[in-house]
């Protein structure tokens, strides 16, 4: 209730502000300063309330029952993703091959006490999850060499806990440390964003509360300078109680324990080579089996292995055995020669006397043999050698399909989606410029470089959703330097012209506070603009490293927002017809229409789902109206706050620093010179001689006015208002009886400081009378630089409009923005939904967020933005309409192109269309993954094992050595 009424305090001043200055009388008037200043209060006083409301949100998430539930359900996705992991990797068909493990020596383990009187001399990897019960830290660091099968260990480990899991105990999750950066991040944050492939909320809530058993694979996969940073973090951020299962490479793990520390209270074992006839045995069983001479089961491998058997001092046959004491090369060697496509025999060539050009052989024949029935055998090796060479440039594991835009070429790496969009509208405003002229291609131009500036300041910073300390400044800083920077620019460029004259000319009239820069350059003003719609994308949380998303729409809560957004079309069809007429109808329906299509659809698929519709949305939405209203009320203070703030901040900065310079420029030009041609026409009034035959003269108050230089014979009407003209002008209205007097001499033509009913400028008659001079031409026969000196406003007003115009733009785009990136916020937030992610299905996940977010913010930003307008006078809101159906939809279409579906499709487009990928990549990447060459990790694939994707990318890279 207390956040409801301090962000109806907000939208109430905000539109105070926004009214007032509309009537023209900017910040002078006390109403309009305590609107301010109630404004003020309220965004205070809302930013107060809303960190007390996230706390005691905090506070409620962190509840037994409910972190109880949410483990369990992580611990049904966690099993069902390995599961299906160690069916692919056919580690079942028909039992994993054995591997032995033993202590090593005493001074790699940190255990406090003698655990290993705990070990059992018939212990084997197989049940690996009791002995790591029966380590008192329940720490425990897992040791081999490269290929010795560590990962496969923490897998069986992973599916054994979670088969005798009781209800409160840990949830084993395997994370791959190749993807930590830990002189970037801490170990907590890395592990939630980690976490963000699988669809959980929570995720600190679970950490913290000890409710996670991590499963951290690969040590020796961060680079050695940060290793021992790694270590030092896992030692100093991890409680004495939190279970943790570490695999690492034995030689890594030895220098990193030399170097710098161990990992505190571990015990430590070390997998060891099987032994031949375990070797032997697997091999002959996963072979295809073929007929004997008597009929007996024999395979390719017999022979082989017989020979190995027989000859163990042989050169070629102690190699063969060497390498096949390596899990990794007997998977291998079970992948290229298992299918019976090809003869084992081949390993007794003499050629194989090296170790290394025995594995070499091994690793290069894995891809074609995993694809030999396939149609894309001959490009499949180039297509993963590519993605591997991509991966090992960035020193990474974690194949992910948003991170695709990392091969991109720059600035595509870094505006690729953007400049796309761009492309596209810049072609149609091209397209248009024969009938429309070339203002549309030139406001196109400078809104994209707008949107490109912004994108790459505010991609940098740590963002403007989030109100913590600390932050607002860092987030708010590139917004203001930007924007006083553009406001410079604006204010140095802009044209010092007089819009009072005539406002269908030169502008809006200049005590106007929407008139931005009188005459200004519209070039400038639409990068001004594309600015404005980056900081928008910034408050709602676009901008930035594209990260897929995890929100779920099925059931009930995709057929609510469906029904939402159809809402919004109609309105917004309503709003156009509204403002426009019949004219924009056909679009405002096809909107309307379109959108209705999704949202049947959308309901549709919930009915086809009753699981999804009834008993996941039933089990998994928040319980209870009064936690539903709590977390609408905190979107929207969170949204407002941070929609007024930045708006706030971007029109004051821009705002200060255009009317400064303006005002600057404008009191040096309409300084009056001193020299030859200058005098003194009365006391404290000096005057200036130009070559057009009219003297430009300046006021003690500040008052400019012209003078002519030759008597002209004027006739004043005495009406109400009076006015004069010349005598033709005024002969039709002395005939009709109204009094008139004639005068004689030098007349003045004067700029009022205030508005007048009939005629913008006055004329000072002989007699020192003013009145009102209705006859235009002869002010159009004025020299322009002349009219231009009479007509523009003063130092003083230009700055003042300047200002105003920014501070109610800044409050109008942040409340609207401000709107829309609440409802963003309410509708895309997470709730108590877990469930196994895979790459196809977190890229339509992310697509169907992308396009729906990309629909709210266009309708409901242009709903936000018609409703005030159709309040205004018809040609001001016509105006208004205008400019909000082109800026919403841009921001709405940048919304999607800025999601991680949308940075896909760019790369996509790039890397497919240069033959560097297929066209169907995640067709592709999933018929690898169940051939076995990558893995699946959540929503991330990774190559099968890192010596597999270092030998695919040095094949790679020799390939395109070789065609250059």
């Amino acid at each position: 209730m207390r956040l409801g009424i301090w962000v109806t305090a907000v939208v109430i001043t905000a539109a105070l502000v926004i009214v007032t200055a509309r009537n023209g009388k900017g910040f002078a008037e006390p109403g309009t300063l305590i609107a301010v200043l109630g404004f003020l209060v309220a965004a205070g006083g809302l930013v107060r309330n809303l960190l007390h409301d996230v706390a005691e949100a905090e506070q409620e998430a962190s509840s037994p029952e409910r972190l109880d539930r949410l483990a369990g359900r992580l611990a049904e996705a966690v099993k069902d993703e390995w599961q299906e992991e160690w069916r692919l990797r056919r580690l079942q068909d028909p039992d994993p091959l054995p591997v032995p493990w033993a202590l090593p020596e005493p001074w790699l383990s940190d255990a406090s006490g003698d655990w290993h009187d705990t070990v059992d001399p018939g212990d084997r990897w197989e049940n690996i999850a009791e002995v790591f019960n029966r380590v008192s830290s329940r720490r425990m660091v897992v040791l081999g060499v490269p290929g010795s099968g560590k990962t496969v260990l923490a897998v069986r480990f992973t599916l054994d806990v979670l088969r005798r899991r009781q209800p409160g105990d840990p949830v084993p999750v395997i994370l791959s440390l190749s993807s930590w950066r830990p002189d970037r991040e801490s170990l907590r944050t890395w592990v939630a964003a980690s976490l963000a492939t699988i669809r959980i909320a929570r995720v600190r809530g679970l950490l913290a509360n000890g409710r996670v058993l991590l499963v951290l694979d690969g040590l020796d996969e961060i680079p050695p300078p940060l290793r021992t940073r790694a270590v030092s973090r896992l030692n100093a951020e991890l409680d004495t109680a939190t279970p943790v299962l570490l695999t690492c490479r034995t030689q890594d793990y030895a220098e990193q324990v030399e170097r710098g520390d161990a990992f505190t209270s571990a015990a430590v074992v070390e997998l060891r080579p099987p032994s031949f006839d375990d070797v032997s045995t697997y091999l002959v069983r996963t072979a295809r089996p073929m007929r004997g001479a008597a009929g007996e089961r024999t395979t390719r491998w017999d022979s082989v292995l017989a020979n190995l058997r027989d000859r163990p001092d042989a050169p070629v046959c102690r190699t063969v055995r060497q390498v096949l004491e390596t899990p990794l090369m007997v998977a291998m060697a079970r992948a290229v020669y298992g299918n019976g496509r090809a003869d084992p025999a081949e390993l007794l060539d003499p050629r194989f006397t090296n170790p290394a050009d025995l594995e070499q052989h091994l690793l290069e024949g894995f891809v074609p043999a995993a694809f030999s029935d396939s149609p894309e055998a001959g490009r499949a090796g180039r297509w993963l050698g590519f993605l591997a060479a991509h991966l090992e440039r960035r020193q990474a594991r974690d194949l992910a399909w948003w991170r695709l835009r990392v091969a991109l070429p720059w600035p595509l790496r870094r505006l690729g989606p953007i400049l796309l969009l761009g492309a596209v509208g810049v072609t149609i405003s091209l397209a248009l410029a024969p009938t429309a002229g070339l203002v549309a291609p030139v406001a196109a131009t400078a809104v994209l470089v707008g949107v490109c500036i912004g994108y790459v300041v505010l991609s940098h910073g740590p963002g403007l959703t989030l109100l913590q300390r600390g932050r607002v400044v860092r987030g708010l800083s590139p917004v203001v330097g930007t924007a006083v920077v553009l406001g410079a620019i604006v204010g140095t460029t802009a044209r010092l012209g007089g819009e009072a004259f005539d406002p269908l000319i030169f502008g809006p009239r200049k005590s106007d506070p929407w008139n931005l820069v009188d005459g200004g350059e519209p070039a400038w003003l639409a990068l001004t603009a594309g600015l404005a719609t980056v900081v928008v994308l910034a408050v709602i949380g676009i901008v930035g490293e594209p990260v897929p998303s995890t929100a779920s729409f099925s059931g009930r809560r995709q057929s609510r927002t469906a029904l939402v957004l159809a809402a919004a079309a109609v309105l917004t069809a309503v709003g156009s017809y509204l403002l426009w007429g019949s004219d924009t109808l056909v679009i405002g329906v096809s909107v309307s229409v379109m959108t209705l299509l999704y949202a049947l659809t959308a309901v549709s698929g919930a009915k086809a789902s009753p699981d999804a519709g009834s008993t996941v949305a039933a089990r998994h939405r928040p319980q209870g109206r009064a936690r539903r209203r709590r977390r609408l009320g905190q979107a929207m203070g969170r949204g407002l706050s941070a929609g007024l703030i930045a708006g706030s901040c971007l029109g004051a900065s821009f705002g200060l620093a255009a009317g400064a310079v303006l005002a600057i420029r404008t009191g040096m030009h309409q300084a009056i010179p001193e020299g030859s041609d200058a005098f003194t026409l009365r006391q404290g009034i000096h005057c200036a001689r130009t070559p057009g035959g009219w003297s430009h003269c300046k006021s003690p108050e500040g008052e400019r006015f012209v003078r002519a230089s030759r008597e002209a014979e004027v006739v004043r009407v005495d009406d109400k208002p009076s006015w004069a003209g010349t005598p033709q002008f005024t002969k039709v209205a002395c005939a009709k009886g109204k009094r008139c007097t004639t005068f004689r001499g030098l007349i003045e033509l004067h700029v009022p400081t205030r508005r007048f009913d009939i005629a913008p400028v006055v004329i000072r008659l002989p007699d020192g009378t003013y009145a009102n001079w209705y006859p235009w031409y002869p002010v159009d026969q004025l020299p322009p630089p002349t009219l231009q000196w009479l007509t523009e406003p003063g130092p003083g007003l230009r700055f003042s409009n300047t200002v105003t115009f920014g501070l109610v733009s800044g409050l109008a785009i942040g409340l609207v923005g401000g709107i829309v990136a609440a409802l963003h916020r309410w509708l895309f937030s997470p709730v108590d939904i877990v469930s196994a992610l895979s790459p196809r299905a977190s890229l339509r996940t992310d697509r169907t967020t992308a396009i729906t977010q990309g629909l709210i913010v266009s309708l409901f930003g242009s709903l936000a933005t018609f409703l005030p307008f159709l309040a205004l006078q018809e040609q001001e809101s016509s105006l208004g309409g205008q400019v909000s159906a082109l800026v919403w939809p841009l921001v709405g279409s940048l919304a999607i192109a800025l999601s991680a579906w949308g940075w896909f499709l760019t790369a996509r487009l790039w890397l497919c269309g240069t033959g560097k990928l297929p066209w169907h990549l995640m067709t592709f990447l999933n018929e690898s993954h169940r051939r076995g060459v990558l893995r699946q990790e959540g929503a991330v694939y990774q190559f099968r094992h890192a010596r597999v994707q270092t030998q695919l990318a040095a094949a790679y890279e020799q390939q395109a050595f070789d065609t250059t």
